[in-house]
C-alpha cells in the first residue's frame, strides 16, 4: 500500500510541475501535503533522474 501512495504523490507532484514552475509551498498546498514533503518528493524524483532543479531564489 505504501509504494503505491508514494507513485501518487510522485505522479501528481510531476502534474504539478508540468503545469509550469511552482515553489514547494504551492505545490504543497495544491496536494495538501506539506512544503517540506514536496521537498523531499522533488528531491527524491531529481535522484532519480525524474526532474532537474534549476532554479533556486533568495527567501
Amino acid at each position: 500500500m505504501i509504494p503505491d501512495l508514494w507513485a501518487e504523490i510522485d505522479d501528481a507532484v510531476l502534474k504539478c510541475l508540468a503545469i509550469g514552475e511552482a515553489t514547494p509551498a504551492d505545490i504543497g498546498r495544491r496536494l495538501g501535503i506539506s512544503e517540506a514533503a514536496v521537498v523531499s518528493v522533488v528531491a527524491m524524483l531529481a535522484a532519480e533522474g525524474r526532474v532537474r532543479v534549476c532554479r533556486v531564489a533568495l527567501a
